[in-house]
Formats: C-alpha cells, structure tokens, sequence
C-alpha cells in the first residue's frame, strides 16, 4: 500500500531537523521525498533525501503500466 504524504511529514517534523538528510531504501513511487519536499516548503527547511528503489517492473495490468511506466523507479522519477 502507498504511504501516506501527511503521515511522513507528521514523521519527518517530530524526528528530523532542517538540514538532516532522509535516507529511504524503499522508496517506490517517491512518496517519502514529496513528503520532505513539502515540508521544505511549509517550513523553509532544507533537509534533503536520497531514495533507493530497485529496477522492479510493474505488472501489466496495473495502471500505471498503462500509463506507460515499466518500472516502480521511473514512476518515482516522474513524480
């Protein structure tokens, strides 16, 4: 299931401070780096991110797949 973007940002404002970096080894579809992204901008922070994900592809079905991705790693590029 996709994580929800208010619910990192809640996570991210009680455990991070504005310059740490968010290291994110399974980051899917981006949403972690949206959430640090977001909050960047409600804040002024600068916290930055790295987001790892794997060439993993996407099942035929999906609609993201229709929509012309192959792989979970170019959706979060796109976002």
């Amino acid at each position: 299931n996709p994580k929800s973007v208010d619910l990192l940002k809640t996570c991210l404002t009680q455990s991070t401070q504005n310059e740490d970096v968010i290291l994110d080894f399974f980051s899917g579809s981006g949403t972690t780096a949206q959430a640090v992204m977001e909050l960047n901008l409600e804040d002024n922070g600068k916290r930055k991110y790295i987001c790892v994900q794997i060439d993993e592809k996407i099942k035929e079905d999906s609609e993201a797949f229709k929509a012309g991705f192959r792989t979970i790693s170019e959706i979060t590029a796109e976002r």
